[in-house]
């Protein structure tokens, strides 16, 4: 009877490992994400202070972004969740890619709370 409930820990376990992974990925809040799946807010902040890094996403995993130059000279920059950038054409790419990585960072620690 143990080894049926050691199995059953660690399916339930993975399934709210992969829950709290497609919720980092979603670029979108926790309620927002719970609303849409029918999940209680309460039990994915649970999982998710329980697995702690175990749920993260990959520190080098890519983000998705859109990336198109306009007539106009400008860089518009459209991240996950819908959020858009825009930037004059002579921007460097590191400095782009270091405000990117910065947002990306603020809006995780908001949908943390």
């Amino acid at each position: 009877m143990a080894a049926g409930n050691s199995q059953a820990a660690v399916r339930r376990r993975e399934r709210w490992q992969e829950i709290v992974r497609r919720w980092q990925a979603s670029g979108t809040s926790q309620a927002e994400f719970c609303r849409r799946r029918g999940i209680p807010l309460w039990k994915l902040a649970w999982w998710k202070r329980r697995l702690g890094s175990q749920g993260a996403l990959p520190a080098a995993s890519f983000l998705p972004v859109q990336v198109m130059a306009s007539s106009v000279g400008e860089l518009e920059l459209t991240l996950r969740g819908g959020r858009v950038l825009r930037f004059g054409v002579e921007v460097e790419p590191a400095k782009l890619a270091g405000i990117v990585a910065a947002l990306e960072t603020v809006v995780r620690e908001d949908e943390a709370c």
